[in-house]
C-alpha cells in the first residue's frame, strides 16, 4: 500500500516540486524541536516526491524509440494529462502509424502507451495530494479524469489504496 507511482530516472524535479521538497525539507528541521508529527508529515511528503524520480524511461530492448521521440512523447504526454491525449496523436507527432508508434512505445517503456498515461496521471494525482489541500474532486479534474469516482478506481487499481487512505496514510492521521 505504500506505492508510488514515479517520474522517469534522473528526471530532475521541476522549479515547482524542487521548491516545495525545500520547503517540506525546512519544515521538518524546523519540527526536530519537539513536533514529531510535523516531522514525519513533511518526511513522507518529501520522501514521496523525490521518489518520483525513480521510474526508469531506459529503452528496455531493441526496436523502441529513438530518444528524440521518447523526449518529445514525454512532453507531450505530461503537457496533455489534464486534457487527455489520443494515441493517434502522439504517433502523428513523431510521424509513425498508430500501430507501430504503440509497438515501439511498448518496446521502448515496457508497457502501453495508455498504461504509460493512466499512470502519469495517477502520479499527478498523488504529487497534488501531497502538495495541496485540494479536494478530490479538484485533483480528479486537474488530472484528467472525469470525476472523483474514476480516479478512485483507477488509484485502486495502480496503487492498491483509495486516493483518501493514501492521503491520510502520508500524513499519519
Amino acid at each position: 500500500m505504500n506505492a508510488v507511482l514515479s517520474l522517469p530516472r534522473g528526471a530532475p524535479l521541476d522549479p515547482g516540486s524542487s521548491a516545495i521538497l525545500a520547503r517540506l525539507l525546512n519544515d521538518a528541521f524546523e519540527g526536530l524541536d519537539g513536533d514529531i508529527d510535523r516531522v514525519r508529515t513533511a518526511l513522507s511528503r518529501a520522501v514521496a516526491l523525490v521518489d518520483a524520480a525513480s521510474m526508469s524511461v531506459e529503452p528496455i530492448g531493441r526496436g523502441g524509440l529513438a530518444p528524440w521521440q521518447a523526449r518529445k512523447i514525454l512532453g507531450l504526454v505530461e503537457a496533455s494529462l489534464e486534457r487527455g491525449v489520443r494515441i493517434t496523436e502522439l504517433a502523428g507527432s513523431i510521424r509513425l502509424s498508430p500501430t507501430h508508434f504503440s509497438r515501439a512505445f511498448k518496446t521502448h517503456f515496457g508497457r502501453c502507451p495508455r498504461r504509460y498515461i493512466l499512470e502519469r496521471r495517477v502520479a499527478r494525482a498523488q504529487h497534488l495530494m501531497l502538495a495541496s489541500d485540494r479536494r478530490l474532486c479538484d485533483v480528479a479534474l486537474a488530472c484528467g479524469f472525469t470525476d472523483q469516482a474514476h480516479l478512485s478506481r483507477m488509484f485502486r487499481r495502480l496503487v492498491g489504496a483509495a486516493p483518501n487512505a493514501w492521503r491520510r496514510a502520508r500524513f499519519g492521521l
